[in-house]
C-alpha cells in the first residue's frame, strides 16, 4: 500500500516542465516529522500577548512600558509570539485570504503565467524544483512590498482582471508594514533603546517581502514536510495563518512544539538579522510546516527586511564589553552583503543562513 502511495501522481504540484509523484517529494528520514500538524500540548506553547490599539497617548505609559518588556521576554526565551488584538482590520484580512485561495484554485497554467524567474525567488510556483531534494509539500507565491511588483504580478495572472487581487495585497502588505514598525518601536523601547533604533532602518521596503504557502493535503504526511526546519534570515515576521494547525517550533532542548492556531492572530517571531543586531538578546528560532492528509493549510509570512545599507551592528547598551561574560557574537554586516550569501546559498536549512555567514566574515583579514 505504500508504494502505492508513493507512486500516486501529485496533480496540485506538477507543472509541464516536472510532473511529479509522492516519492519525488519524500524527504530524507532524519526530517520526518515526529508529531503530527494537529499534535498541541496545553502549557507548552508560544506566548500570547495582547495589542490593544496603542495611540501616542498611551506611549511612555506604564501599561506600554510592561507591554514593551512582555514582548521582549518572549522573543528572548521563545523568539515568538501570537499576537491577539492587533488592531490590523479583520475585513482586510479575511480578504486577502479570499483572494489567495482563488489564486491557488486557478488552472496550473494559468499561475504559470506569474511563475518565478531562475534567478529571483519571486513569483509564483509549485513547490521549488531547484531545491533537487527534500522538495516542499506547497504551493508558493513570493512577492515585494511593492505596488509596482505586486500589479505587474497580478496583471500577467489575471490580466485586466487583477485589481481585486492587486488592491486586497497592497492593502494588507500596508498595514502589516505599519504593524511592523510598531514592534520595532517596542521591541527598542523594552531593550532600553531610543524609539527609532531600528525604524530609521527600514525606511526603503527594497527587500521587504512576502510569501504565501498554500499546503494541500498529503497523502503521506509522516514522510513529506511543507517547509523544512530553517530560521528566517530577516528581521522580523508576521505570519498570519489559518484554522489549520502546521507550524512547529523547535524548542530549546530540541523537542518539536505544535503551536495551536487562534483565530484573528498573528505568530510574531525574530529573524537572524534581529537577533545579531540585538547579540543574540532576541532570539531567532528554527521552526517548520508539517502538512496532513485532510486538510489544506494557507499561511502568509510577511518578512520585513531593512534598507540595503543598514549595518547590523549591536549597540553597546545591550553589550556587556567584558568578553568573559557577554562576548561580541555577530561582526557588524550590511543588509545587502547577507542578502549576497542568502542568494548564494538558495536554500536555509536550520540556521545556516546566519551560521555559515558569521563564518566567513569571521575569518582573519
Amino acid at each position: 500500500m505504500a508504494l502505492e502511495i508513493e507512486e500516486r501522481h501529485v496533480e496540485s504540484l506538477s507543472t509541464m516542465d516536472h510532473n511529479l509523484c509522492v516519492k519525488n517529494i519524500i524527504w530524507s528520514k532524519e526530517e520526518w516529522p515526529a508529531i503530527n500538524y494537529d499534535e498541541f500540548v496545553d502549557g507548552d506553547d508560544i506566548p500570547i500577548i495582547s495589542v490593544q490599539v496603542l495611540d501616542e497617548k498611551k506611549k511612555k505609559s506604564q501599561d506600554y512600558e510592561i507591554l514593551c518588556q512582555a514582548m521582549v521576554n518572549a522573543s528572548s526565551s521563545w523568539g515568538f509570539f501570537k499576537l491577539v488584538d492587533h488592531g490590523v482590520d479583520l475585513k482586510v484580512i479575511e480578504n486577502v485570504k479570499l483572494r489567495l485561495n482563488e489564486l491557488f484554485d486557478l488552472p496550473m497554467e494559468q499561475k504559470l503565467k506569474g511563475a518565478r524567474s531562475a534567478s529571483l525567488p519571486l513569483g509564483y510556483s509549485a513547490t521549488n524544483p531547484d531545491y533537487g531534494k527534500n522538495l516542499p509539500w506547497a504551493e508558493i507565491l513570493q512577492l515585494l512590498q511593492s505596488p509596482k511588483h505586486v500589479v505587474a504580478f497580478a496583471t500577467k495572472v489575471f490580466g485586466d482582471q487583477h485589481q481585486s487581487f492587486s488592491d486586497a495585497m497592497i492593502e494588507y502588505m500596508h498595514e502589516l508594514d505599519k504593524l511592523g514598525m510598531k514592534f520595532f518601536e517596542m521591541l527598542a523601547s523594552g531593550l532600553g533603546l531610543e524609539d527609532d533604533f531600528f525604524t530609521k532602518s527600514f525606511e526603503e521596503k527594497g527587500y521587504t517581502m512576502i510569501r504565501i504557502n498554500r499546503y494541500p493535503p498529503c497523502p503521506l504526511p509522516e514522510k513529506c514536510l511543507g517547509l523544512g526546519s530553517h530560521s528566517d534570515p530577516h528581521a522580523l515576521t508576521i505570519l498570519l495563518q489559518d484554522h489549520v494547525g502546521g507550524l512547529q517550533v523547535l524548542k530549546t532542548d530540541h523537542q518539536w512544539v505544535g503551536i495551536r492556531p487562534i483565530p484573528n492572530s498573528f505568530v510574531i517571531n525574530i529573524g537572524d538579522t534581529l537577533e545579531a543586531w540585538t547579540n543574540g538578546r532576541l532570539k531567532s528560532v528554527v521552526h517548520r510546516a508539517v502538512v496532513n492528509k485532510e486538510k489544506q493549510r494557507l499561511s502568509a509570512a510577511y518578512f520585513l527586511s531593512p534598507s540595503s545599507s543598514a549595518i547590523i551592528d549591536c549597540p553597546p547598551q545591550l553589550m556587556v564589553m567584558d568578553p568573559s561574560t557577554n562576548p561580541r557574537k555577530y561582526i557588524p554586516f550590511t543588509w545587502e552583503d547577507f542578502k549576497k550569501e542568502l542568494l548564494v546559498q538558495k536554500r536555509v536549512v536550520g540556521k545556516t543562513a546566519l551560521n555559515r555567514y558569521l563564518i566567513l566574515i569571521e575569518k582573519p583579514i
